[in-house]
């Protein structure tokens, strides 16, 4: 196994390998449980996480720090999904505008637990513009006001509205820093203008916005994730289960419960015909025998014929180099006398005293079990 993995690895050393591991246990003989494993990529470009704050933790010594926080982003969500086997229903999963500035989108996922029944959540999520608005300005408002903390917004801000103040305060890391104050007199100017940018990149996306956190929350709800997980918490694997249908074919109820099933499609495919009952009135002819020494004998005589023709043909005094000469239909000349009761009436071929005598009852006639089959 460690070869294979490394001869793929070598092979495919110039490609993005996705290569998710998983161990499966059979749980019954009809399903089996498979738990795979997701790693996040914590690189900062990654996408898979975004940072959401601060948490006060007790840190190793007993005291209590502060560490940053992290939220699952939607490409880490959708793999675990994936490996969780979540499928959403396409006709409860949509979004409808609700005015010009408010969408609403909701999710229906479906999941199979690990004893087999399924689990279901739905969610939705609902942005309004005209809301966000109103966010944005206040959030604007206070940092016009308290100072900007942010150093990169900051030093833009001062360049754009110059003559402001620069203060001491303290980050939401509870860290030293250094705020910038709008001077009074631009400060509706920065609100306004901050407000605009904002809702113009939000407008664009924010129907699909919707749609994402819909479908994300049923993710999380689906598979139990916590909001926020610290850094060494993520760098740990995710460990996923999911039950799927994986018959035990080594079981002997299990294959005889499988062959019935395709038994029972095959007839709901194609249909199946009626056989009538046999009672004691229906006449002897109607019925439907069969002799097992009969339909050996005859069984024998038309394999002989198939694999050597030319000893048939010297059983019944013909030179085999000659068959060709007589058509199927015309039966042979040369039979004896006290085999001539046995001969098929259609193709002239030797049948025992059984067959002549079953075929005498069922069809007024003697006939070889291939012409019995024609007239059938």
């Amino acid at each position: 196994m460690e070869n294979s993995i490394n001869a793929i690895q070598q092979k495919y050393s110039n490609c993005n390998l996705l290569m998710p591991m998983s161990t499966e246990t059979q749980l019954n003989p009809f399903y089996k449980l498979t738990v795979s494993s997701v790693t996040a990529d914590v690189s900062e470009s990654s996408g898979d996480i975004f940072k959401v704050g601060t948490s006060k933790v007790t840190g190793p010594n007993g005291k209590d720090i502060w560490v940053d926080v992290f939220s699952p982003a939607k490409p880490l969500l959708m793999k675990l999904a994936a490996a969780a086997g979540i499928q959403f229903d396409p006709s409860n999963t949509y979004g409808e505008y609700i005015s010009r500035n408010c969408y609403k989108a909701k999710a229906y996922g479906a999941l199979k637990m690990p004893d087999g029944t399924g689990k279901t959540h739905c969610d939705e999520k609902v942005i309004n513009l005209d809301d966000e608005e109103d966010r944005f300005r206040m959030e604007f408002m206070d940092k016009s006001i308290q100072g900007i903390v942010d150093d990169k917004a900051a030093k833009e801000a001062e360049k754009m509205f110059p003559g402001g103040e620069w203060k001491d305060t303290v980050n939401k890391f509870g860290k030293p820093c250094k705020a910038y104050i709008i001077p009074e007199k631009d400060r509706q100017t920065y609100i306004d203008r901050s407000v605009m940018v904002n809702m113009m990149l939000l407008r664009k996306t924010f129907a699909e916005k919707a749609m994402t956190g819909a479908i994300l929350r049923v993710v999380r709800a689906l598979i139990g994730l916590k909001g926020t997980y610290t850094l060494e918490e993520l760098k740990k694997p995710f460990a996923v289960s999911r039950v799927t249908f994986s018959p035990d074919y080594s079981d002997p109820e299990v294959r005889a419960a499988m062959l019935s099933q395709g038994m029972n499609s095959m007839g709901n495919m194609f249909g199946t015909s009626a056989v009538p009952a046999l009672t004691a009135d229906v006449p002897h002819r109607d019925r439907l025998e069969f002799n097992p020494e009969e339909y050996a004998d005859n069984a024998a005589f038309v394999s002989d014929v198939e694999e050597n023709p030319a000893d048939d043909f010297a059983n019944v005094g013909f030179d085999a180099s000659q068959a060709h000469a007589f058509p199927e239909e015309e039966a042979p000349q040369n039979v004896p006398a006290e085999k001539a009761g046995n001969i098929c009436a259609d193709c002239g071929r030797e049948v025992s005293a059984a067959v002549a005598q079953y075929s005498n009852d069922n069809f007024g006639k003697v006939l070889c079990m291939s012409c019995q089959k024609k007239g059938v």
